[in-house]
């Protein structure tokens, strides 16, 4: 194999990535899904590599790392709160079917949660969620506590965002939860008095190959970066038996973590062929046609490296689809989120973030994520509201019969005493 791109690694290693904020396990648990359950699983890799191919056809840098279950995890933390037309595109674009209720696709998450990381002993995989609260701000206690009980996740009051104490307590909270990968992931620019509510999801994954590479084998050789360019970058080698496939415009070989329950796929489309456009006709169905079955005697060459990312996710989710949550001007129906009585205050997400860092050497596969989810609110009036601070029209009329007395613009309103 001449070359090896990184967009193929990405979608199943960082679909792979759950957990639920332990460090380790002990004991290995067996994954049990139903028929229901495993068709989610398939609407959401669709989920995976919608995003993944929105994000690469729009980025200006070579690297794409996303954590899509990060982002899904979020959007479901978020989904408990909206309702309407806000709460059927959230579910479209993250793949659940129009008849999924609520309950379903929080049992869909939480069976995750509970499973996922305990699948083995030795791989590390660490997921958690918080949620921080203006104290101010009236959420519904049914929101929250369905984040809890479905997400475990972390519930705090807080003062004030624009606080740089509140804003700390957060990034601290990404970085415990990501081995340190991910320090900071909030920052004063994307405050204000407006925001009065932060949620935050956090992934960590790391894993030894079965089978690790010599690092004596490890050469520089050329790469072919995405925009054309030949550098000399420390390329793995290996020749062993694992799962391989082909067909005319792709080669994929799988690569087991130690304990089996865990591992990466690399795809390689063919010569000429640009990964951006050829993501964009990656579906779950095709995905699963893909995965190799049969193992063969490969000779490997793949790169090591280390890399960070981050993307402001918004623009993203609105081409996919979801645009009613982003919207400032009314059409974000977050109902399920804010006490009903509590007429006109209206809430919107106001962006979507993620963070991500991977790193593949010769031992094995390092990942993290953060995504981070602000909303903010503003209070409409109760009733009506006319300021005259502009031109306007001043008539002084008489009654029963309408008989205009005065007509007058007023332009430039002065006093004379």
């Amino acid at each position: 194999m001449k070359k090896v791109l990184l967009y193929g690694a990405i979608a199943m290693a960082t679909m792979l990535v759950s957990c639920d904020g332990r460090n380790g396990v002990k004991e290995p648990k067996v994954l049990k899904l139903s028929a229901a359950e495993k068709e989610l699983v398939t609407n959401c890799n669709d989920f995976s590599f919608n995003l993944l191919a929105q994000v690469a056809n729009t980025e200006d840098q070579e690297n794409v790392i996303l954590s899509p279950l990060s982002a899904s995890v979020l959007l479901g933390m978020v989904m408990n709160g909206a309702d309407g037309e806000t709460l059927a595109q959230i579910r479209d674009v993250l793949g659940f079917a129009d008849d999924a209720s609520i309950e379903e696709i929080n049992a869909y998450y939480r069976q995750l949660m509970d499973a996922l990381p305990a699948l083995d002993k030795y791989s590390i995989v660490a997921l958690a969620n918080g949620i921080w609260v203006r104290e101010d701000f009236p959420v519904r206690e049914t929101f929250v506590s369905a984040c809890k009980d479905n997400f475990d996740a972390e519930a705090k009051n807080v003062k004030s965002f624009t606080d740089q104490k509140v804003l700390d307590e957060i990034n601290r909270f990404a970085a415990q939860h990501t081995n340190k990968r991910i320090k900071e992931i909030v920052t004063r620019d994307m405050v204000n008095e407006q925001t009065i509510m932060a949620l935050l999801n956090a992934v960590y994954f790391k894993a030894q190959w079965e089978k690790s590479f010599k690092k004596s084998d490890t050469k520089r050789k050329t790469f072919t970066t995405l925009n054309g360019q030949e550098i000399q970058t420390d390329m793995m080698y290996q020749s062993e038996d694992i799962k391989y496939g082909e067909d005319e415009d792709y080669q994929i070989v799988e690569l087991p973590y130690k304990g089996g329950k865990y591992c990466a796929d690399i795809v390689l489309p063919a010569q000429g062929i640009d990964i951006r456009t050829w993501a964009k006709g990656l579906t779950a169905e095709r995905w699963s046609q893909m995965v190799p079955t049969y193992s063969e005697e490969v000779e490997l060459t793949i790169p090591k490296f280390s890399l960070n990312y981050e993307r402001e996710l918004k623009k993203d989710l609105q081409a996919l689809g979801m645009t009613y949550a982003f919207d400032a001007d009314g059409k974000a129906n977050f109902t399920r989120m804010v006490e009903p009585d509590l007429g006109g205050l209206y809430v919107w997400l106001d962006m979507v973030k993620q963070k991500a860092f991977m790193q593949v050497d010769e031992e094995g596969t390092e990942a993290a994520a953060v995504t981070v989810g602000m909303f903010k609110n503003y209070a409409t009036a109760a009733g009506h509201q006319f300021i005259a601070d502009r031109p306007y029209l001043f008539v002084i009329r008489e009654k029963d019969y309408g008989t205009i007395l005065f007509a007058a613009i007023i332009g430039h309103p002065e006093w004379q005493k």
